[in-house]
């Protein structure tokens, strides 16, 4: 079956029976969700058809064999209550009074109502019943991985949980290796073609990773926060497909930009201690050169380096405000670059000090990323 429904906008809140680790971190206590459906009580009249013209059902999702319908605003979906039993206790619990005591029907089907939007339950079945694949355009379509990984948690869905969260961490990963990967693939941050993928705000994503206890996510979204000027972070972002504005909290505000300091400060010690003040290699060839200008070219090259370094990481080239990593990559960049016979590439040292010059960039990069989350706070079980 193929979805009709796209892009969902936000959803109510309930406590999440997923652990951090995305296993069940209990039975779901009835009391908790008591808002979420209706009980039977001793007394009460039989089950009232609440059929009218305000509600609808939504065809590509329901069932004529389904045994209960699922309302979620004035929609509703028909769909097989031990189907969804299976794959969560959560709503196996959830649906239980409703079904073998109903007080209320639609189209003769126990009603079991949620409060999120129908286009968060439309996904949210679709998920369910067809596979998560089949609401993936293609991989870097991540709004509907965050919703579906708020609705996994919130209901106990610990398969689809753990899928969505794979999903995510292609963009907000936990290794070097695959933010280099990253930062290839993905266009420039808040480029058009960033929003045509409809690619979360890093804000969303850092409040959403607080909400399911997914911290593994946090230390990337912090550090793409980074990029962006502090007083572009402490306005929020307004989401355009539902005009919500999104703001970090005062103690997460608080945390970025203490990591933000903290990763100056190492980039700025790299600067001075591997940049600005490097000797050529001990078998450096350019210094056995008998020509002067020639005995400095390599450590000329390191100053010219220098030079371009403090531009990027000051936003004179890239536009990015403090973007360390993005930085010392130029650097292994500007060494890969032969140049032309006509061209020399002025930054690029001899073998032996480029080789030297790489090992220490690269020694650099993986303790840098190593950092982020003590940088920001954030205990990770797996980084790096």
């Amino acid at each position: 079956m193929q979805s009709t429904e796209h892009h969902p906008t936000g959803s109510g809140s309930l406590a999440s029976p997923l652990s951090s680790n995305g296993h069940h971190a209990g039975s779901p206590q009835m009391k908790n969700v008591a808002h979420e459906t209706r009980f039977t009580r001793h007394g009460t009249p039989p089950p009232v058809s609440i059929f009218g013209p305000g509600i609808q059902r939504r065809p590509s999702i329901s069932f004529e064999d389904g045994n209960l319908a699922v309302l979620a605003g004035k929609s509703y979906f028909l769909v097989h209550r031990g189907f969804l039993s299976r794959q969560s206790e959560y709503l196996a619990e959830l649906s239980r009074n409703p079904y073998s005591r109903p007080t209320t029907t639609l189209e003769g089907r126990p009603v079991l109502h949620l409060s999120d939007s129908p286009d968060d339950i439309s996904l949210l079945l679709h998920s369910m019943y067809d596979g998560l694949s089949s609401l993936m355009s293609h991989e870097s379509n991540v709004r509907i991985a965050s919703i579906l990984l708020r609705l996994s948690a919130r209901y106990g869905i610990e398969h689809l949980f753990n899928d969505t969260l794979a999903i995510l961490y292609k963009i907000w990963p936990t290794t070097l290796t695959h933010w280099t990967r990253r930062e290839r693939q993905l266009p420039k941050i808040n480029s058009e073609a960033a929003q045509a993928i409809s690619l979360p705000h890093p804000i969303t994503i850092v409040n959403l990773a607080r909400e399911v206890d997914a911290p593994e996510l946090i230390p990337a979204a912090f550090y793409e926060l980074c990029r962006l000027l502090p007083s572009v972070v402490t306005t929020g972002y307004t989401d355009p497909f539902d005009l919500k504005c999104h703001r970090l909290t005062a103690s997460d505000l608080v945390l970025l930009l203490q990591g933000r300091e903290a990763a100056s400060r190492f980039f700025s010690t790299f600067i001075v201690n591997e940049l600005e003040n490097r000797r050529a290699s001990e078998i450096c060839f350019n210094r056995r050169q008998q020509s002067p200008s020639q005995r400095r070219l390599c450590t000329g090259a390191f100053q010219l380096i220098t030079f371009e370094l403090l531009q990027d990481v000051n936003g004179l080239v890239t536009g990015r405000t403090a973007d360390p990593l993005f930085a010392m990559q130029e650097v292994l960049k500007l060494q890969a670059d032969p140049g032309t016979p006509d061209a020399r590439n002025v930054f690029r040292a001899c073998d032996a000090c480029r080789q030297e010059l790489v090992e220490s960039v690269h020694a650099a990069r993986n303790k840098f990323w190593d950092s982020l989350p003590e940088w920001f706070g954030v205990e990770v079980a797996s980084w790096g």
